[in-house]
């Protein structure tokens, strides 16, 4: 993994060191496990600002998971999802209310499989209720944001919960590489993980999220459109070969082995395709 001494870095300025390697592309793992209950074939969550029942049956069904909005149909589109297969992997989106420990049990029963818990200034009430739901048995898999320093990270990895999600907050902004390598260290003291919630708008993105220590990556429609399946197919693909090209089989590997190099403006324009006439765009690249 990288050590630098310099400050505030983005996915945007940095890129993966190639390594030599043996390792091909269909021999590459993406399994990633987001507690020790829950596992995905591929380390993608979809936000839920862009999930409905649909959406969340695609990521299911690709060996991913989708978070529901909170409110509205949420509890009958678990309880469909689940009448379906018992097994599938759907997330459910808390807010820290009054009533949010008993939201997020009532939810866990009907079948969801992570409790995405939003904060907001009220931390202290927000730690109370993610205490609870540590203390719950069976265990719910609970991951709780948007964080954007490791002191608050701490803070909320001593409830006992699983993930803690890395994304900006007003007038706090986020530095994705530099946040996410902070915040993983410190989970790393609690065996929880972190999921890059901010700034995925390439494949290659991901691989550099997982590289940093993230587990995950929340996704949205800056990479996923109106084909889900087919998104997901392409993002799958290009973590393959993204990893391979580090040597990683794994994403243990890939933390283990990865090295950072930091680019300019200039750098990140020469990284993707430039002066040719693209006459039919994949469908979740677009060039920025």
């Amino acid at each position: 993994m990288m050590e630098t001494e310099v400050a505030g870095l983005s996915l945007d300025q940095v890129l993966l060191v190639p390594s030599e390697s043996n390792v091909l592309p269909n021999a590459v793992s993406l399994a990633t496990n987001l507690s020790a209950d829950v596992q995905e074939a591929l380390p993608v969550i979809g936000a839920p600002v862009m999930t409905d029942l649909g959406m969340a049956q695609s990521f299911a069904e690709n060996g991913a998971l989708a978070v529901l909005s909170a409110g509205g149909t949420q509890l009958q589109d678990v309880q469909t999802m689940v009448a379906e297969d018992e097994a599938t992997l759907v997330g459910v989106e808390v807010l820290n209310e009054v009533d949010a420990f008993e939201t997020a049990v009532m939810l866990h029963a009907a079948g969801a499989k992570l409790i995405d818990f939003v904060l907001d200034d009220n931390l202290d009430q927000a730690i109370e209720s993610l205490r609870l739901l540590a203390q719950q048995v069976p265990p719910l898999t609970t991951m709780a944001g948007p964080v954007a320093d490791a002191e608050t990270a701490r803070r909320l990895f001593e409830t006992g919960i699983d993930l803690v999600k890395v994304a900006p907050l007003p007038g706090q902004p986020v530095y994705t590489v530099t946040t996410t390598i902070a915040v993983a260290e410190v989970a790393s003291e609690f065996d929880a993980g972190v999921v890059l919630g901010a700034g995925i708008r390439y494949s290659g993105d991901i691989v550099k999220a997982l590289a940093a220590g993230a587990v995950a990556v929340m996704v949205d429609t800056d990479i996923i459109g109106d084909t889900p399946a087919d998104d997901l197919f392409q993002i799958a693909g290009g973590l393959r070969s993204g990893m391979g090209y580090t040597g990683s089989a794994t994403i243990d590997d890939l933390r283990l082995n990865a090295q950072f190099v930091q680019i300019t403006a200039a750098g990140l324009a020469e990284s993707h395709p430039h002066d040719v006439e693209l006459t039919k765009s994949a469908p979740n690249y677009a060039k920025q």
